[in-house]
């Protein structure tokens, strides 16, 4: 169960928690989207390392799963990789377009475990900018820099009607969170 819906412990929900002075913006965005009270459908969160980004998307993804919905985290390095084997054996377009096409999609980590070459920001780029047209669920995290995002995908999550992008801006808290 766990592995099938990319989280590493069923006890990482909203209420189990640390939250730290600085994070309720963060946290009350995953919730918002988690409880399906949010105008926007897309979010963007950049920022540090070990701020909680990715114990807010398993407390998405298990939010998720209680209300009914099937929402699987998934790494970006893992996306990466997967599509790289499947360039060699064929299934890239079957695996693409079921990431692209997913009601609800939480992609973890972007930049963290890959190269960030121009071949990665395209791929996301194209998932983000499908995701946005069909108005599909997409959370995205990365601990990298705003500036180090590739504009036309900052742009997308900076149009209030659809999205949210937010800087958590709290320091390291492992093993706090």
């Amino acid at each position: 169960m766990l592995r099938h819906l990319g989280v590493t412990n069923l006890g990482n929900t909203f209420d189990a928690m640390c939250h730290p002075e600085g994070f309720a913006k963060v946290l009350n965005n995953f919730k918002s989207l988690a409880e399906g009270k949010a105008a926007y459908f897309m979010l963007l969160v950049y920022g540090g390392v070990g701020n909680g980004k990715s114990k807010c998307c398993e407390a998405t993804v298990i939010a998720l799963y209680d209300r009914g919905i099937y929402c699987k985290r998934y790494r970006w390095s893992d996306i990466v990789r997967h599509l790289k084997e499947l360039m060699k054996r064929g299934g890239y377009e079957e695996y693409f377009n079921r990431i692209r096409n997913t009601p609800y999609l939480i992609i973890d980590d972007v930049g963290s475990g890959s190269t960030g070459g121009q071949w990665e920001w395209g791929e996301l780029e194209d998932i983000v900018d499908y995701r946005l047209e069909q108005h599909l669920v997409t959370i995205i995290t990365t601990n990298l820099d705003g500036k180090d995002i590739p504009g036309r995908i900052i742009s997308r999550f900076k149009d209030k009607r659809y999205a949210r992008l937010v800087f958590n801006a709290i320091p390291d808290q492992r093993p706090l969170l």
